[in-house]
């Protein structure tokens, strides 16, 4: 049974295959575009491919940038300066 480590060394030496079999493809096409595949689909169609074709690896690299996607968002959306709440005042009852 393969570690952790040696599975994701694994996925990615697979993965550096692939690509430069794609980049050495590349090179006989006609441009860049059919290296990116923007010629198999619209609307990111590409992404889920090349997900798909990655494995478990693909999988946390996708979630990892829409994480990043995220926070840059996150970090850049308009400040809201709420008032400070006033505070609260018990009801003590003396018997």
């Amino acid at each position: 049974m393969m570690s952790y480590d040696q599975l994701a060394e694994h996925y990615i030496r697979e993965h550096d295959l692939r690509e430069k079999s794609q980049e050495k493809a590349a090179r006989s096409m006609d441009g860049p575009q059919e290296l990116l595949g923007a010629r198999s689909g619209e609307n990111g169609e590409w992404r889920q491919e090349t997900v798909n074709q990655a494995g478990p690896m693909g999988v946390i690299d996708a979630v990892a940038q829409d994480l990043e996607s995220f926070i840059e968002f996150f970090e850049r959306a308009p400040r809201c300066d709420l008032p400070a709440t006033p505070p609260r005042r018990r009801n003590v009852h003396l018997s």
